[in-house]
């Protein structure tokens, strides 16, 4: 599975860049963003509500910097929380010793803190690394990542044991005309690092050192035969996508006012692993789109169902297997078919993909929901309602819908997908008469 994810990641190079930081139809999902930072917090006013966007904001920067590596680089790291969890702890310690110090200094510089001395770190840790590629340098991550994480029992006084440190971000006073008490201060600090690094990744994939992460994760031996050293091409990416985990770490801290040590583990690496990959690693704001999705799903379905991180390792099999472009690529997709006028002649094979698929999915619920309360959740007692049906565990008719589901639904599916190709067949069949 790795490998495949690491194939699909980079099978597709990116195209060939311009001299300008944004090329031609790139434009629209930056005003998308920007008008979503802007419009969010005037729609969800609530408290948990602005709470929950900085926490997007948060995955979103995390999620970017992890494609610097990924998408960009060609490098799948296991380990690249260990550089979130250390910015946000070097964060919660910086606004400790001010406060203690009686030092005002100003909160939306507490990131930059943050995200230099995860930089700092992140070049050790790519010198250490950076030595080859695929799966060693994947390897080697997730056990810098365990050595990190098991180096809390060692340093109480730095991680804060089990309960982590916590800091009152109110402590340094007033800065930019606010106190930042409420979460919509959070908020304004979190949108702009978003923005700005943002701005400066996208820079950063036009800069020479830009251009040869592309080149060393397409032919490293070829960068290599061209003078440049392909190590340390990785080390110095690797340390810039941990400058920017530090970033997003340190607002996450001063999102929560705490960070512990379940920050810097494999859960948190795999979770922008998923954000990463879901969102699409092709497209520069792909990543952004799979933090918001991922993001969303772990609030809401933890709160709707236990199971919900069965839900997720179903989202990520489906878009390894159906869709490896990612969501931005399938959205890019569903534009270009809008533009090009051929919708309405592929609606209807669409539309049957669609259904037959809600039909599959819809017994995968069932049979998920089903297994997890026989499972896990026994002590409940086997009546379930799930999609609003009355169900029972210990009822073979109940495991036989979810089945009937998923089998018609699968097969209805492979024969809308072959009807649909067959349409799309039909319709780029005169173009190719005309080529020839």
């Amino acid at each position: 599975m790795a490998n495949t994810v690491l194939e699909n990641a980079t099978a597709a190079p990116v195209a060939p860049e311009e001299p300008h930081v944004l090329r031609s139809g790139e434009t629209l999902p930056w005003i998308v963003v920007l008008v979503a930072l802007v419009a969010l917090p005037l729609v969800f006013t609530g408290g948990s509500q602005i709470s929950t966007l900085n926490y997007l904001g948060v995955m979103a920067i995390f999620a970017l910097s992890y494609n610097l590596l990924l998408g960009q680089t060609g490098l799948l790291s296991l380990g690249h929380a260990t550089f979130f969890g250390l910015g946000g702890f070097a964060a919660t310690h910086a606004v400790l010793g001010f406060a203690e110090a009686g030092v005002n200094f100003p909160l939306p510089l507490i990131p930059l803190i943050g995200g230099v001395v995860a930089f700092v770190l992140g070049i050790f840790g790519g010198w250490l690394a950076s030595g080859r590629g695929g799966m060693p340098f994947a390897m080697i991550t997730l056990g810098l990542s365990e050595l990190v994480y098991s180096a809390s029992n060692l340093f109480p006084s730095l991680y804060g044991s089990e309960e982590g440190v916590s800091m009152d971000r109110m402590d340094l006073g007033s800065s930019f005309g606010m106190d930042y008490g409420a979460n919509s201060h959070i908020y304004v600090i979190v949108a702009d690092c978003l923005v700005i690094s943002a701005v400066v990744l996208k820079y950063f994939t036009t800069t020479p050192l830009g251009l040869l992460t592309n080149a060393v994760r397409d032919n490293a031996e070829r960068v290599e035969f061209l003078g440049f050293s392909a190590r340390r091409v990785r080390m110095w990416a690797f340390a810039v996508a941990a400058g920017f985990a530090g970033v997003a770490g340190s607002l996450a801290a001063l999102n929560v006012e705490i960070m512990t040590v379940n920050e810097l583990g494999a859960a948190t690496s795999t979770l922008v692993l998923l954000m990463t990959y879901i969102g699409g690693t092709r497209t520069f704001f792909g990543p952004v789109l799979g933090a918001v999705v991922i993001g969303l799903m772990r609030i809401w379905l933890s709160d709707i169902t236990p199971a919900w991180m069965m839900y997720f390792g179903l989202l990520f099999i489906f878009v390894v297997m159906a869709v490896p472009g990612g969501l931005a690529e399938m959205l890019q997709g569903g534009r270009r078919l809008i533009t090009s006028g051929l919708l309405r002649a592929q609606l209807r094979p669409l539309a049957g993909v669609a259904l037959a698929g809600a039909v599959g999915f819809a017994g995968t619920v069932i049979l998920v929901e089903l297994g997890y309360r026989a499972g896990l959740d026994a002590s409940l007692g086997p009546a379930i309602r799930i999609l609003g049906l009355p169900l029972d565990t210990t009822r073979p008719l109940s495991w036989g819908l979810g089945l009937v589901l998923v089998a018609g639904g699968g097969w209805a599916l492979r024969q809308q997908l072959d009807a649909l190709a067959t349409r799309r067949h039909a319709l780029a069949q005169p173009h190719r008469e005309a080529v020839q």
